[in-house]
């Protein structure tokens, strides 16, 4: 299975609202100019408006978060419930590979549901399959994303390091960590970069698909199982000052202070989300660009300098999912 990258993501959350306070003011995203399924009209055309007018609001309140040329990369749909992972979207070249990826989970063992045309157009694809992982985390698999390339963020001068590289990382916690390695690794495809341990049968499995050290990373700690972060980079360490800057001017809670991952070689801050779920904001990621060569490594401890609190945010994070059943209502 060969897929590009991790494209999109989907969470539920109170008052989506909130969050795109939070992505445009705090993290520096754009509403989406066109939410998913909305016509862009004729091109050039003076006297047609996008129903949602570029405000990033559905009408059914979720809101969508872009920040590169995509059309979309965060999609918060109100629940009042499930704080956690609605859906992640991976995706793929064409629908020719779409087709080998369902074929090949179906080979597995897999349980795969194809995308309705509805839901193609909801998410603004040309295609999709469904299914989930060991963990129950829902996943989709999608080709011909729709492209926007008129991002300017609200934050002058920001940029995001995305693009073919795909939104950032997710951190996901998991009880059963082996088995949900494997999926990654010997169904989808995903590559070891290294992994670091924290204790006996806890640690972090970092995970990629493309040049970017990683995409997806799996912790053990615990029985939980749900989001524990999600990262976006920028681009220079003076960005994530700037962050910084403005997390403590908004008073938002900083869950690990600036460090540099020992990796990675990421500096980043991370902060508290509107979900309760972290956020890393970094710079200066290693990429991998030469997969023959790389040696997956073993680390016992995560950074070189800094992130003071980080173990204390997974194991709260942690701790409420635990409490909660591990369904990643956070």
């Amino acid at each position: 299975m060969e897929i590009k990258s991790l494209g999109y993501i989907g969470f539920g959350a109170k008052d989506p609202l909130e969050w795109l306070k939070f992505g445009t003011e705090i993290l520096g995203m754009m509403p989406a100019r066109a939410v998913p399924g909305e016509s862009w009209g004729f091109p050039q055309d003076p006297n047609f408006k996008i129903a949602s007018g570029g405000r990033g609001i559905a009408e059914d309140g979720s809101v969508y978060l872009k920040l590169d040329e995509y059309q979309w990369r965060l999609g918060i749909h109100q629940n009042d419930t499930n704080h956690g992972i609605l859906y992640i979207g991976f995706e793929v070249d064409n629908v020719s590979k779409l087709t080998e990826a369902k074929d090949h989970l179906i080979s597995q063992k897999i349980d795969v549901l194809d995308g309705s045309p509805e839901e193609a157009q909801a998410r603004g694809v040309g295609g999709l399959i469904k299914f989930s992982d060991p963990s129950g985390n829902p996943l989709e698999i999608y080709y011909e994303p729709t492209l926007d390339y008129k991002f300017s963020s609200p934050i002058q001068g920001q940029t995001f390091v995305a693009s073919n590289l795909g939104l950032g990382h997710l951190m996901v916690l998991t009880a059963n960590r082996e088995q949900t390695y494997d999926f990654y690794t010997k169904i989808l495809g995903f590559k070891l970069t290294d992994y670091i341990s924290f204790q006996t049968g806890d640690g972090a499995w970092f995970m990629r698909c493309n040049p970017r050290h990683h995409s997806m990373a799996l912790s053990k700690f615990g029985e939980a199982n749900g989001m524990h972060h999600i990262m976006f980079q920028v681009d220079s360490i003076d960005s994530v000052g700037r962050a910084l800057d403005r997390i403590n001017a908004a008073g938002i809670k900083i869950s690990s202070t600036l460090g540099k991952h020992i990796n990675d070689l990421t500096t980043s801050v991370y902060i508290k989300g509107p979900n309760g779920w972290d956020v890393e904001i970094g710079a200066e990621t290693v990429n991998i660009h030469d997969d023959k060569e790389w040696i997956p490594k073993q680390f016992v401890e995560g950074d070189i300098w800094g992130h003071h609190g980080i173990m204390d945010s997974v194991a709260a994070v942690s701790a409420e999912l635990e409490a909660k059943d591990g369904h990643g209502s956070n």
